[in-house]
């Protein structure tokens, strides 16, 4: 059986859906738009994050650039001749010229680029380890501390460790170094890591971030804020905590030294774009859920209890009351509509019912009448009969007595069919019958008559029993031997039915009679039962019946609903 569900839980279930389809396509665009916002900052940024880094590798290579195009300052020896005076030069004149002429192009190479804090020359000589430097005096105790580092790399059997790009990291701060190896003199161009993080921060997403400089394993080398553990490139557009804060990690390995540079975006500065959707959908999340109980109470009152009224109108419709109406108490012109329709419609119904229980009742009283003019003429026809069968014998007494019961006879079959009458009056009809043919046949034939006192009272429709007891004489009747009919009539214990046994000592009904239903009986051969039938039916519905049999003769068996009045005054018959 379909599960049927009320229209205010289908409103209930669509407020609750929709609240969940809400909030699955806030969770939706709040994955996508995050999405969308960190490929965006993750772009920007590692875009600004390579423009710094070549920014960074073109400063540590301007030296190359000075150096081989004639940064010593016009003198007329090559740069591969000035360099080789610097380790192999005995003339002190000479040495010094050459010491001049580097130091010059070095000094250039630092006043051209703001990135270089300051450029070494480290000389291997035969007479002993030779520097030459220039910077400002805020990074001297920083000079000095790579001068005996990279000395000690220099001289000892580290010199493999030497790269073009290298980090060294000292006590007063780590360093980026572009070393460069010019006959025996290595030139070395330094720049601190608080430039190039101070450049790598202009990288940043919204003024946000760490800026970092780590190695290709991860290892951080340097950082503009508090960095643990290791940034790997392979974390490359994700988000890792750092201090229990989520940070899109982002940056660019360097093709030339090797290093990753790279910038570490706060989550919240990212979601800072979102704030504006956020608030869009909050305000309609929170004018949705005062909606929902107001739309539903308006819904319940315009919608709900209109319909409500119409299903219990239309149930007790159902039930056979159609003394309802339903108020016209919607707001909504298509319901007041269908309420107005749906009262006009029961009126038109209770008015069709009248209509067609009246034209039923003028039906039933006209095929009443009509059944009982078909009994008529063929009843008085045998009376007529036996009548003049009297004259014949010219009988004045038995025509009188005849007569009598005919008068008698009469007064019961011209009263209305469509009523109901008591069995001692039918009972007295069959009697006032039976004496017309005791008197028409000599006597050879008898009626007999059993019924109790309780079943007096009982109202059956007039000439049920006449038409079955007029059959029998018709077709029981023979002059070799006595006829008898027996009336027999009872009533259940439950008064419920009353039973009516009408038997005869004839040759019975035919077994074309017996074998054919009462629909399919034919008029013109048993005009009086089919009459009698169809006014049962016409009266009781299904809830009479009569059965025909063979038992020694015909057996008529009629069953009625037991319907009693009490006179006070039973008679006998």
């Amino acid at each position: 059986m379909k599960t049927e569900i009320s229209l205010q839980s289908w409103i209930r279930y669509y407020w609750v859906g929709m609240l969940i389809l809400l909030a699955v396509i806030y969770a939706f665009t709040s994955s996508w738009m995050l999405r969308m916002l960190t490929q965006r900052a993750e772009e920007t940024i590692r875009k600004s994050v390579r423009i710094v880094q070549e920014d960074i590798e073109d400063a540590l290579e301007i030296s190359d650039s000075f150096i081989y195009e004639s940064l010593y300052n016009g003198a007329e020896r090559t740069v591969t001749q000035l360099y080789y005076s610097l380790g192999s030069e005995t003339d002190p004149i000479r040495l010094l010229e050459a010491q001049h002429t580097v130091l010059a192009s070095l000094g250039s190479i630092v006043s051209w680029s703001d990135m270089i804090d300051f450029v070494l020359v480290y000389t291997d000589r035969a007479d002993g380890m030779v520097w030459l430097e220039t910077g400002t005096e805020g990074n001297y105790q920083a000079r000095r501390e790579l001068k005996e580092l990279l000395g000690t790399m220099i001289t000892g059997n580290a010199k493999d460790f030497l790269r073009r790009y290298m980090v060294c990291m000292c006590p007063q701060g780590n360093y980026m170094l572009r070393v460069l190896k010019i006959e025996k003199s290595y030139l070395i161009a330094c720049v601190s890591e608080k430039k190039i993080l101070r450049m790598l921060s202009g990288a940043q997403y919204k003024e946000t971030g760490i800026a970092f400089v780590a190695k290709e394993d991860g290892r951080v080398i340097a950082a503009s804020g508090t960095v643990a553990g290791v940034l790997s490139p392979q974390q490359e557009g994700t988000y890792i905590s750092v201090d229990g804060k989520q940070y899109l990690q982002t940056g660019y390995v360097s093709e030339q030294t090797g290093y990753y540079f790279g910038m570490l975006t706060d989550k919240q500065s990212i979601l800072e774009d979102m704030k504006v959707f956020r608030l869009i959908f909050f305000l309609v999340f929170l004018i949705l859920m005062i909606l929902v109980p107001a739309v539903s109470a308006l819904l319940h009152v315009y919608v709900g209890m209109p319909i409500r009224s119409i299903a219990d109108s239309m149930a007790r419709i159902a039930a056979g009351d159609l003394d309802v109406t339903v108020a016209e108490q919607s707001g909504i012109s298509e319901l007041g509509q269908l309420v107005r329709s749906f009262n006009h419609m029961v009126g038109r119904i209770k008015q069709l019912k009248i209509e067609k229980y009246e034209s039923r009742l003028e039906m039933q009283k006209a095929t009443m009448q009509y059944l009982q003019l078909q009994i008529k003429p063929h009843f008085y026809a045998n009376m007529f009969n036996i009548i003049y069968s009297l004259a014949q014998c010219r009988d004045y007494d038995t025509i009188q007595r005849i007569s009598q019961s005919v008068v008698d006879y009469s007064r019961y079959m011209f009263r209305d069919a469509a009523e109901l009458v008591e069995l001692k009056r039918e009972l007295e009809h069959v009697r006032a019958y039976m004496e017309i043919q005791e008197i028409r046949y000599m006597k050879q034939i008898i009626c007999e008559i059993e019924a109790g006192e309780e079943t007096f009272g009982a109202l059956i429709p007039p000439f049920v029993i006449q038409s079955f007891v007029e059959n029998s004489v018709k077709y029981a009747f023979s002059l070799r031997e006595s006829n008898r009919i027996l009336i027999r009539v009872q009533v259940d214990d439950a008064k419920e039915y009353l039973w009516i046994r009408i038997r005869d000592n004839g040759v019975g009904y035919s077994d074309e009679l017996l074998e054919s239903d009462w629909k399919h009986i034919g008029e013109s051969e048993h005009i009086g039962l089919t009459n009698v039938y169809r006014r049962l039916c016409l009266i009781y519905g299904d809830r009479s019946d009569i059965r025909l049999e063979n038992e020694s003769g015909a057996v008529t068996t009629i069953k009625l609903p037991y319907i009693a009045v009490d006179d006070g005054a039973n008679e006998d018959v």
